[in-house]
Parts: structure tokens; sequence; C-alpha cells
């Protein structure tokens, strides 16, 4: 029998499997970060991606501010340089890399402080001046006479730092630009502090933040004087000491800030940003306004004080004498005699109307919250009294009070004549300032 024909096998075309598309390139990484050659500036080293996306990558970005604004940087990796940095402030640097698809995914972060490399700076010659003299500086975290130790203990948000030099100082600008002011929050996260240097007179220095200082964290104020030319004496020139080249700190405790309104004779407390009590309080009457302004708080507490008509020479015929003794709960706030302190024969008035000789009359159980709870440096601001403005000499909140503008013009970097004002606030007091207690 015979075979059939064979029959023929079609064999699929097999189909091409198309190109992948391109996308944007991996992340470069950034392998070394340091201080560059010049002021202010960074190396950064880096290696490109792993992948390119498919495409050619054409360049590389860098940013200094999370990705917020980008820079060109190189058409190749390598190395990357930046320029006009501030000194002595930590940058966190983040990369990129870009192809003909676009922009891909940042890098991890890395930080660098940009620094003045040594020989760098122009206030600090390599060969000393002859003749010259050592100047030194001493530190203190409470200058607003807090009454406790900064070294030691965490300070309200209004507190003072101040440095004062051994000598006088003619260069002030020089001071004020080596010194710096940075925060190390609780979350660890370091952020700039700003404000202003005033100069109390040719020896003192004293940093004002613009607002307050943040709570619970590490104040860093970075000295780079040694070696700085401060200026000259006659023929022979200030140079700062090796001591100057440190790190001042103190720490602050949880942000209080009270504030005091007479319109509605109410105390709102503030702690780290949120309301935590609401108080009625009774300022002063008429003729007897409270003081407004900033007033901060200090060690100069008292669990039983005497109020008197006396202290306050108050004219017998004009105004019933009293002795209030025993008074619980006195919290100073100036020298000249404003408390916060309970007032059991002004209840009826207590977050109604006004009726003290200047004192903040409160009921006893809150006057006591304030005792306990408040700590040196700790803020309370007073608005809508009638009254004066806090002096600038009057106790721990006084150098609060002068106008930002007015504060600006102590500074040597700050005013715009570059002559800083000197004068000293304590020499405002009046000779009659007494210790007098209101009630």
């Amino acid at each position: 029998m015979l075979a059939g024909p064979a029959h023929a096998v079609d064999t699929p075309t097999p189909t091409p499997t198309p190109p992948a598309a391109a996308t944007t390139p991996g992340a470069p990484t950034v392998t070394k970060i340091k201080a560059g050659p010049g002021i202010g500036q960074l190396t950064v080293s880096f290696l490109p991606p792993d992948s390119t996306g498919g495409a050619p990558i054409s360049s590389y970005d860098i940013s200094v501010d999370a990705g917020v604004t980008w820079w060109p940087c190189a058409p190749t990796p390598g190395v990357c340089m930046l320029t006009n940095l501030t000194v002595d402030r930590l940058y966190s640097v983040v990369m990129r890399a870009q192809n003909g698809i676009g922009p891909g995914p940042a890098s991890a972060p890395v930080t660098g402080t940009p620094i003045v490399p040594p020989g760098a700076d122009p206030d600090k010659p390599v060969k000393l001046p002859s003749p010259h003299i050592w100047v030194n500086a001493s530190f203190n975290a409470e200058s607003n006479g807090l009454g406790v130790n900064g070294a030691t203990a965490k300070l309200g948000v209004g507190t003072l730092p101040q440095l004062t030099f051994d000598h006088s100082i003619p260069n002030k600008k020089v001071v004020e630009t080596h010194l710096s002011v940075k925060a190390t929050l609780k979350d660890g996260r370091i952020r700039n502090v700003k404000g202003a240097w005033g100069w109390i007179n040719d020896h003192t220095v004293v940093y004002r933040p613009f607002t307050w200082w943040p709570g619970n964290s590490t104040i860093n104020i970075k000295s780079t004087l040694d070696r700085a030319v401060l200026g000259k004496s006659g023929k022979t020139t200030l140079l700062g000491s090796d001591s100057l080249k440190k790190t001042f700190s103190f720490k602050t405790a949880r942000s209080l800030v009270a504030v005091v309104d007479g319109g509605s004779d109410r105390m709102k407390v503030y702690v780290d940003g949120k309301k935590v009590k609401d108080f009625g309080v009774s300022l002063g009457k008429q003729d007897w306004e409270t003081s407004q302004g900033v007033k901060v708080i200090s060690t100069r507490k008292e669990p039983k004080h005497t109020y008197t008509s006396v202290s306050l020479n108050i004219d017998p015929t004009k105004e019933k004498p009293y002795e209030l003794k025993d008074i619980p709960w006195n919290t100073r706030l100036t020298p000249t005699g404003e408390f916060i302190h309970a007032a059991p024969w002004a209840y009826g008035r207590i977050g109604r109307y006004n009726g003290s000789h200047g004192c903040t009359n409160m009921f006893e159980s809150d006057a006591k919250w304030i005792y306990d709870n408040t700590v040196p440096g700790d803020v309370v601001t007073y608005q809508s009294t009638g009254g004066q403005t806090v002096q600038s000499w009057n106790g721990p909140g006084g150098l609060w009070n002068i106008p930002w503008q007015e504060w600006v013009k102590k500074s040597a970097s700050g005013s715009l004549t570059g002559n800083p004002n000197i004068s000293n606030p304590a020499a405002a007091k009046p000779a009659d300032a007494s210790q007098n207690a209101s009630a």
C-alpha cells in the first residue's frame, strides 16, 4: 500500500519583544561631603545611579533645602562644588540624575557644614600683629538675673545669654560675625535661631532672639573668635585668645508663655504652644495700672508675703491704710514690686474688673499653680492694662521691651549706621525706683 503525500507543517513566526520604555534614572549615591577649599564651600563626591532608566544621563542636580530648589551640578559623576553657603550652618544635601525623560528620585541626604578654612579668614592674619594682647570672655546663659545657674538648670524661653569680655572691644562687628547661634531641637533637628546681638556696653554683648528660644532644646553659641583681631587700643592690637574657640551651651525647658489681658481680665498659659490654663485675674486699678509688656519669671518667689500701704507710700488721707499679712503664693515679676499672688479679699472682682495696686490678683489655687509650675526664664506678657511699658532696667524681662528696631541699633552688624548704641539700660534706672511691693 502506497503512502499518501506528506502534509506541510505550519511554523508560527515568533513575535518580537518590544523594547522596554525608557524611564527616569535611579538615584545617585553621595559618597562623601566635606568643607571646601574656600569660605562657605562644600565639596560633594558622588557616584552614578545603578540604573540610567534606559536613556543616557544628561546631567546631575544638587539641593541644600530638601529638594525645594535644585541647582545644576555636573554633566558627569564625580565631584560637585557648592559655594556661597553660610559658614557653620548644617546643610542637608541631596542629588538627582536627569535623562531625556526627566529627573529621577533624590539620593539619601548627607549633611555637611561649610567653614572658614585656616588662613582664609580676613580677620585672622597668619602673622600676628605686634604688639598685641589676648582678650578673654566669660559666658552667662541667664544674664537677666534669673537667680539660677544656667550651666546646670534648664531655663525658660525668656532667658538672655551674654558674653562679657575682659577688655573694651573696638571692633564689635568682628565679634558678632564670629558667633553663630543654633538650637538642637528635641527631635534632633538643628536650626539657626533668628535674632540679634546687642551691646550693653563696650565689654558686654547680649543675644536676643526675634521671638523666644525654642523649648526643650540645647542652644549652642559657637565662637570662632580665637586669634581674631578685635581692634586696637592705642598702638596695641586686641586678639581673641585661643580659649574663645569653643561652644557655649545651655538648655531650655518646655516653652511656657503666659498672656495676661487687662481688657478681659484673663491669663492664658501656653505650654509648647498649646493652651493649658485660662485663669481669671484682677490687675491694677486707675492710677495704679499694671505695667504692660514682657515680664520674666525668676527664683524670687515667696510662699508668704505681707503687703502694706506704707510700702507704697499711699497717703492715708486719700486711701485707707492696709496691711495684708502672710498672703500666699507670691511670684515676683519686677524689682519695683509687681507680683502674681493670691488675693482672697478680691475674689469678687477676679476675672471681672481691675482693682489692685498693680499686682496680678488670682484665686489661691491658680496663684499656687503659677508658683509651682513656672521656672526661671518663663515669660508672662501683659497687654491692654493701661500702664506704661516695663522699663529696660526693670527686672529680668526688661530688655525684651526695647522695640526690635531699637535693639538692632545696639548691634554693630545690624545698625544702619554701623555704630552700635552702647548705652547701658541700667543707667536709666531712676534714683527713686523702689523695691516696694504692690497689692
